[in-house]
């Protein structure tokens, strides 16, 4: 994203907004929301609108020309010869040539009047800025499908808010269910995935990550709403495996060491405490175990 407008207000930007869209151009306004700090009167170059890279010189090209159109001139002026009132003037001619200044050149005539008159442009400007702006900062939803193996039906579906990928509706064996759904984050990366590992129908396994990588997984196998196993990560990297019995309770933790298998504990009387320890060999098999000591 690229800057091709600093505007003096969000009604300024929302303008070069339209402008661009008649065009076929997807702008973005920021800043807008400054102006409520500034008591609704405008921040001069805090209001922005800004384009994808690939859009920056059609963008400003279009911006140029209509920054370059003419203003048409009032009939007005050229109705009347300028006037030049000498010393000795009266109070008549003087009012009369003020009659003939441009309209934005007149004396008004209660200097009250005037200023209540401009504060009330710029906060009914503001105001209609700040509503725009907000409706235009409201988030675009999209929908797109991809077909894979070209087959017509769907295998994935992708759906955005304002161009970012927030989540993926995924069909892996292709037989017309979802069994992968993946939730992503503000930078587009995974932020929760949800799988059916069986393609049953149901998602039973659900994963949490931050910053993409893995945190937590459990499966929920019999559905009761109490996973039977969760996995624990450390950097994105296995570091201990559970299993729960309905209560909840760790039955069996198997602790890894640099992802491999090292050792863990198991609740062999079946009392939902942890009651022996475990050593493993380099293959995954138990070395030797003993009694855990009690506290």
């Amino acid at each position: 994203m690229q800057i091709v407008y600093q505007a003096a207000h969000s009604a300024d930007a929302q303008l070069v907004r339209s402008l661009l869209a008649q065009e076929g151009i997807r702008s973005f306004v920021f800043g807008g929301a400054l102006e409520g700090g500034a008591g609704l009167l405008p921040v001069g170059g805090s209001v922005r609108v800004e384009v994808a890279d690939e859009d920056v010189e059609r963008a400003r090209a279009i911006i140029e020309q209509w920054q370059a159109a003419e203003v048409p001139e009032s009939d007005d002026d050229d109705d009347e010869p300028d006037r030049d009132y000498g010393e000795g003037a009266t109070p008549e001619h003087v009012e009369d040539a003020n009659l003939y200044r441009p309209l934005n050149a007149r004396k008004p005539a209660t200097g009250g009047f005037g200023m209540a008159g401009i504060v009330f442009a710029l906060v009914v400007g503001a105001l209609a800025g700040a509503l725009a702006t907000g409706a235009a900062l409201q988030p675009t939803a999209s929908v797109e499908n991809v077909d894979y193996d070209a087959d017509g039906i769907a295998d994935e579906r992708l759906s955005y808010e304002d161009e970012r990928l927030v989540r993926s509706d995924s069909d892996r064996n292709t037989d017309g269910n979802v069994d992968l759904v993946t939730i992503y984050d503000g930078n587009g990366l995974p932020a929760s995935i949800e799988e059916d590992q069986d393609f049953n129908g149901v998602r039973e396994t659900v994963s949490t990550l931050a910053k993409g990588l893995l945190v937590t997984r459990s499966a929920d196998y019999d559905g009761d709403g109490v996973p039977e196993r969760q996995e624990n990560y450390l950097r994105g990297v296995l570091h201990t495996v559970e299993w729960l019995d309905k209560q909840g309770r760790v039955t069996k933790r198997d602790t890894y060491t640099g992802g491999r298998l090292s050792g863990g504990e198991i609740d062999r009387d079946g009392d939902g405490a942890l009651d022996t320890a475990r050593v493993y060999d380099e293959r995954g098999e138990v070395r030797h175990s003993e009694p855990l000591s009690a506290n």
